[in-house]
């Protein structure tokens, strides 16, 4: 009989197209009709509603499917190279999860027409042209931001674990959270535009006009005296240097020629006295002589002489020559 055996028909391709043979009795017919059967479901398992799609649909896309590459081919599908990746020149699509790799070109909003990213064709130099979407803070050690372009620079002591941020506002100014709403820097280093930033211009312009009035107080030559250390320069402007160390001031006298000449210097700390300068003076002694001969009331023998001197005093120290005074510190401008 022309039957199949079970062996090499499990599939389609074992049926053999030519039986039933006309040899075949009729009573084999049962037999064949089972055998179809049971190959068909061996064939198509997975099937268990109808196909509804045709012959040339499913050899279209069988022929679609042979002809996928990983290069940017028109009208053909992307599939992955032996290392996951794929390159096309347009991609419409949402993407869900990460993109991780390089992306050439522009990427583009769910409108196809805005720009979001605006790349090179080498995927450098990426700009930002559109509108993300706004996401937690990111801190990193020593420097922090998040998406609004806000600086993260530490915590406050409200209690509250939250970051507070110093951000530029729509109108590009730099303001402060949480209390004051206002920029509080001990100093600026670089390019600031001042008038960026609330209240420094009018500060700087009424410290330097402040600098300007007291510098106007101490021309060049001035003194400036002060019972602390800090330069004047550091207070005001101007270049001071140290003045006077050990030295009281005294006015000017042109008629006298000590004092006749502008930081004319003299005088000493202590002085010891020429015998010119001592006040004229004198002092009293006992003299006990004997009287010679011939002398009214002498005694009988030769007349004697002696040339006394006065008891010494005093040790020809010098003397303290300090007035009162008190100790300050003083500066002399000497340029602007």
């Amino acid at each position: 009989m022309g039957l199949e055996a079970n062996t090499s028909s499990t599939y389609i391709n074992g049926l053999v197209g030519t039986n039933p043979t006309t040899a075949d009795p009729l009573s084999e017919g049962d037999n064949h009709l089972r055998l179809i059967k049971d190959v068909l479901k061996r064939t198509f398992p997975g099937v268990t509603g109808a196909v509804t799609v045709s012959n040339n649909q499913i050899n279209n896309s069988i022929a679609d499917t042979s002809t996928a590459t990983n290069v940017a081919t028109p009208s053909t599908l992307v599939k992955r190279d032996a290392s996951g990746n794929f390159s096309a020149t347009v991609i419409t699509s949402n993407f869900i999860g990460n993109l991780i790799g390089d992306t050439q070109g522009d990427v583009y909003a769910s409108n196809g027409t805005s720009v979001v990213v605006q790349n090179g064709t080498d995927g450098t130099d990426a700009i930002f042209t559109g509108t993300a979407t706004k996401a937690a803070a990111i801190e990193v050690d020593g420097v922090s931001a998040d998406v609004e372009h806000r600086m993260v620079f530490g915590e406050d002591n409200d209690g509250i674990n939250a970051p507070e941020y110093l951000y530029k506002d729509s109108a590009a100014n730099f303001t402060y959270n949480p209390s004051t709403n206002a920029l509080t820097a001990g100093s600026f280093n670089g390019s600031v535009a001042l008038a960026n930033v609330t209240g420094l211009q009018s500060a700087l312009d009424a410290k330097t006009t402040q600098a300007a009035a007291l510098l106007a107080a101490w021309p060049v030559g001035s003194i400036y005296t002060s019972v602390t250390s800090a330069n004047p320069s550091t207070l005001f402007g101007g270049n001071w240097e140290a003045f006077g160390a050990g030295r009281v001031m005294v006015g000017l006298d042109s008629g006298d020629t000590d004092f006749d000449t502008v930081e004319e210097t003299g005088g000493a700390k202590t002085h010891a006295l020429s015998i010119a300068e001592m006040p004229a003076h004198s002092h009293t002694y006992t003299l006990e002589n004997t009287r010679g001969s011939g002398s009214p009331g002498a005694e009988d023998g030769d007349s004697s002489f002696s040339t006394p001197s006065t008891s010494t005093v005093g040790s020809g120290t010098a003397h303290n020559n300090v007035q009162p005074y008190i100790v300050v510190y003083m500066f002399k401008r000497i340029a602007d």
